[in-house]
């Protein structure tokens, strides 16, 4: 059964359905943190997420709490209203959250005015039904999922770290498939995979990545990593890792006004290679593998990336510092470069 949120189903509604769900509705805004409700609470109202995060908590005697987490477009407290009963779990704002509610004092207005309105709410539970019955309750795997295109992936992370979760983070591209995969423990990065790199570099290039298209999901629970990652372990903390993972982003936008297109050939200008004193010494051993890798031929700053596993920003770097020296130079597909004449050795007289 395909899955349809709320803002989805709001585009099959004509314009004075849509008047009469926000006529037969509240919006209620809530900070970090706050409750929406508690276990054994009376069942009064459904909420559908318009922005944020919202974590459900199910207490389970004897085991660890089950937590599970709805984003923009999903409902939920869906069979307690309906059942006027009480809640049987927990709800609480994960962050500055704004939720669309629907008070069961509205129920016979909405289904004589929005009669697909309930539709929908059925359509809801049947599909947790079914996620139930093949083992993938939404306290299960799959607890936090949705669109890149209005999801930020920093929420993401702090969503995960701030919980304490342990899983796998998927990001898929618009066909679906995967472009990286994330590891946590206990909140914590562990390893990663972001297309042919991975760990740390893994994490710094997912955030270096402007607009990714497609969607996101973190499935929860103590299971192994799967085949596709292959990583190092991360030991840095989750909340630094993030900090540096910022600060790449802002360094790597402002080095790209002044870069050239990563499509633009590049060549070799100077005899041997050189490494400033004063540029930064960790990305030295990086330079002399790009100058090694070069030699007398033409590349392109794409091309770098694609041969080396580190981010784009180091990459970016070396070519800025490189470029700055006259060790290498942009050439025009049709010219050739002339490398800077050998020095001569004195004849003996």
């Amino acid at each position: 059964m395909p899955r349809r949120d709320f803002f989805s189903f709001c585009t099959t509604l004509r314009p004075i359905e849509l008047k009469a769900l926000g006529e037969l509705s509240h919006v209620r805004h809530l900070r970090k943190s706050e409750l929406i409700y508690t276990t054994g609470d009376l069942a009064e109202e459904i909420y559908s997420v318009n922005r944020g995060v919202v974590e459900v908590i199910q207490l389970i005697p004897g085991e660890s709490d089950e937590r599970s987490f709805v984003t923009r477009g999903d409902i939920f407290g869906v069979a307690d209203a309906l059942g006027k009963t009480a809640r049987a779990t927990s709800a609480r704002a994960q962050e500055t959250c704004s939720l669309q509610c629907f008070n069961r004092d509205n129920f016979v207005a909405i289904s004589q005015r929005v009669p697909s309105f309930l539709l929908f709410l059925c359509e809801q539970m049947a599909l947790r039904l079914h996620q139930v019955r093949a083992g993938k309750s939404s306290a299960g795997p799959q607890k936090l999922s949705g669109s890149l295109a209005n999801f930020d992936l920093i929420t993401v992370h702090q969503t995960i770290i701030s919980s304490g979760q342990t899983g796998e983070l998927e990001v898929l591209n618009d066909h679906n498939e995967r472009m990286a995969t994330f590891f946590f423990q206990s909140g914590a990065l562990r390893s990663g995979q972001f297309q042919q790199l991975t760990g740390e570099e893994a994490f710094w290039q997912l955030f270096l990545s402007d607009d990714i298209p497609g969607s996101f999901s973190f499935a929860s629970g103590v299971q192994p990593i799967t085949e596709c990652l292959q990583s190092v372990e991360i030991n840095q903390s989750p909340n630094d890792m993030l900090i540096t993972a910022m600060r790449y982003r802002d360094e790597f936008h402002n080095l790209r006004k002044t870069a050239p297109d990563p499509n633009a050939l590049l060549q070799r200008l100077a005899p041997a290679f050189e490494w400033p004193r004063d540029a930064e010494p960790e990305l030295k051993p990086l330079a002399e593998k790009i100058w090694n890798y070069t030699d007398d031929r033409r590349f392109t700053t794409n091309e770098l990336f694609r041969q080396n596993a580190v981010c784009e920003l180091k990459i970016y770097q070396v070519v800025s510092e490189l470029l700055q020296i006259g060790q290498i130079a942009t050439v025009h597909p049709t010219t050739q470069p002339q490398l800077q004449p050998q020095p001569q050795l004195a004849k003996a007289s």
